[in-house]
């Protein structure tokens, strides 16, 4: 079995959030990956398949508990892959896209930052591979609410740990810093490999 190893992040260059929630954050992300090895090492082992109930069994856990923290991990790493600090003004493929399917940024960001106030955990700009289209989609939870076949663009966590050390429950405030610090120069990346 592979084991999933954290990636390191630079944030020298986020403005609006401190050392602290940063790290904080960084190290939730950490515990996810430590989740998802040990689920992976239990479920490796046969005495696991011995009680396949849908109600309660180990392999029911630690299945439930793979597909949680992968989704987190990978939502956390393509979060804190777009939270730089650099590259924070709008350009490219990225604007064409949100001026043709929104008439503006600002029309964008408007509705982006309401998802982001009505949604418990996540909030995503998504290109979808089936429609060949792109989305807004608000996650409450790392597993509930995911689409098939979308391809991520702009990720945000809006889970309070993400922001209360240095915003406490003012997520407005948060969500703007997130824009502050957007780097578009990934966002622009991800496009070229869809």
């Amino acid at each position: 079995m592979k084991q999933v190893v954290a990636k390191r992040y630079d944030f020298s260059n986020v403005k609006f959030m401190s050392t602290a929630q940063l790290s904080q954050h960084y190290s939730i992300y950490t515990k996810y990956i430590d989740s998802f090895n040990k689920a992976q090492e239990d479920m490796l082992s046969n005495i696991i398949t011995s009680n396949c109930s849908s109600n309660y069994s180990d392999i029911r856990s630690a299945q439930k508990a793979t597909t949680f923290c992968l989704d987190s991990i990978k939502l956390h790493e393509m979060f804190f892959e777009n939270l730089t600090g650099n590259n924070n003004k709008i350009y490219g493929n990225i604007e064409e896209i949100i001026d043709e399917k929104f008439g503006s940024y600002k029309n964008f960001t408007e509705k982006f930052k309401c998802i982001a106030q009505a949604i418990r955990g996540w909030v995503t700009f998504c290109y979808d591979t089936t429609s060949d289209d792109y989305f807004i989609y608000g996650q409450d939870s790392h597993d509930d609410g995911v689409i098939l076949c979308a391809k991520p663009l702009i990720v945000l966590d809006v889970y309070e740990h993400s922001y209360m050390i240095d915003y406490g429950i003012n997520r407005e405030l948060y969500v703007d810093v997130f824009f502050e610090n957007l780097d578009f120069s990934v966002v622009n990346n991800r496009i070229n490999h869809i």
